[in-house]
């Protein structure tokens, strides 16, 4: 069947091709390094890598330390770290000390063998679950060890995949070991085919997320806030399209009763950062920009735009509120555990199953609220910037949350050393051993 999932994949990058070139933009998108996503990387002088792949900017964000703790665990082993977005390449690049960042392949059987030849690992990490069939047939036929880390599967994804389950099962049972943020995650890869030997819960690996201190920023921001006399900080985190129009127009009700209050907005893509300056533009709200702060400043009672990328994590700590975007949208929500780390209280829409589990334990432990509505949004916004104790008790919940569920780094570290020694076998070998022969 892996031929009928290749034409497949051929013929449907055939058809998005036009719309990809149309949105490449200036600086080539999509076809700036199009040499790697056929697999041509730059070939590293040692084998044995130990490969990490992060989708986009959430994942890139989770491995962020897990690369950190490896090159410490292992300092004698190449650590390489493939992305599949932009965003997360501009990211990780000066931030993420790997020895060859890169983007992951395209799914074809020539691409995958090449990038794999290329770096010759001994190792391959996926973040959360990107089940890539060729990729996951070329590592197995290489003899090189995959382990799911941060292993996720949403409802939406898990109906999506039972559809195919037939045809997906002897992919994942391929896998050595499914380390899965949750149990009901790992009942679902095991549904799905992943063998019961090599499926177990290790935990999020976000919730061990230390966000980088830029302190240029942060003393900038401070004397410019001090200058405007901001008394008041709600930061709107990864927003998505139709969000912005609902965040202003509840911002705006807000102004009049705390007039020395700023709404910081960060778009979640890079390339609607010029769109949503143009909404800003004629909203009629005071209004700067980040790429602008020394020459344009920041308004009290107006709206500052985030345009840059990796700095968002790092402003949680000046907020008194902070809304989670994509979840007042229908985008399943984005990372809640940057403002939790601060211990910032968190609001986000009913759109969150990307982050469902999370946003549940959240509300149990009374650290977030859950707006249904751009009315209810405002209600709870102009009840955490009135009350002070409300504030301070749900921000501390956040806090108090993101540290016991804290651990999954080191389970994952010890996961790798383990394989890496000469005494592993892979779980998976050892069930397809212990089941009965056909």
């Amino acid at each position: 069947m892996l031929w009928l999932y290749s034409l497949v994949l051929g013929l449907g990058l055939a058809a998005l091709s036009p719309a990809l070139w149309l949105r490449n933009g200036r600086h080539g998108r999509y076809t700036r390094h199009w040499r790697e996503r056929l697999g041509k990387v730059p070939p590293l002088e040692r084998e044995g890598a130990i490969w990490v792949h992060a989708v986009s900017v959430g994942e890139a964000l989770a491995v962020e330390r897990l690369v950190a703790e490896l090159r410490r665990a292992l300092p004698d082993r190449p650590i390489v770290l493939s992305v599949t977005t932009a965003a997360a390449r501009q990211l990780v690049e000066g931030r993420i000390a790997a020895d060859r960042i890169f983007y992951f392949p395209l799914d074809f059987r020539f691409s995958t063998r090449r990038a794999l030849q290329a770096i010759r690992p001994a190792l391959v990490l996926i973040a959360e679950t990107e089940i890539w069939p060729r990729f996951l047939q070329q590592a197995r036929n290489s003899g090189v060890r995959v382990v799911f880390v941060n292993g996720r599967i949403s409802g939406r994804s898990y109906a999506r995949y039972r559809w195919v389950r037939r045809w997906l099962r002897p992919v994942l049972a391929g896998v050595d070991r499914w380390l899965m943020q949750s149990a009901t995650d790992c009942e679902r890869v095991r549904d799905l085919g992943a063998p019961e030997a090599a499926v177990e819960v290790a935990g999020n690996l976000k919730f061990d997320l230390t966000p980088p201190e830029h302190r240029p920023v942060l003393r900038q921001l401070a004397r410019h806030f001090q200058a405007a006399q901001v008394r008041n900080v709600i930061v709107a985190g990864s927003t998505m399209p139709g969000e912005e129009e609902i965040l202003l127009a509840v911002f705006r009700h807000l102004r009049q009763q705390f007039p020395t209050c700023i709404l910081v907005l960060a778009p979640r893509h890079p390339q609607r950062f010029d769109a949503v300056a143009r909404q800003l533009e004629l909203s009629g709200l005071p209004w700067s920009r980040r790429t602008q702060l020394e020459s344009a400043g920041v308004h009290a009672g107006g709206v500052w735009l985030l345009d840059s990328l990796g700095e968002l994590a790092t402003l949680y700590r000046y907020a008194d509120a902070a809304f989670i975007g994509g979840s007042l949208a229908p985008h399943g929500g984005h990372n809640l555990l940057e403002p939790a780390y601060f211990g910032v209280p968190v609001v986000f829409g009913p759109s969150m199953h990307n982050f469902a589990a999370i946003a549940e334990e959240f509300l149990a432990a009374k650290a977030a609220f859950r707006a249904e509505s751009s009315v209810e949004l405002e209600r709870i916004l102009f009840r955490l910037l009135s009350d002070d104790r409300l504030r301070s008790s749900t921000g501390e919940a956040a806090r108090a949350l993101l540290q016991a569920k804290a651990g999954a780094t080191q389970r994952v570290v010890a996961t790798v050393q383990a394989m890496l020694g000469p005494s592993f076998s892979s779980a998976s070998d050892a069930a397809a051993t212990a089941r009965p022969p056909a």
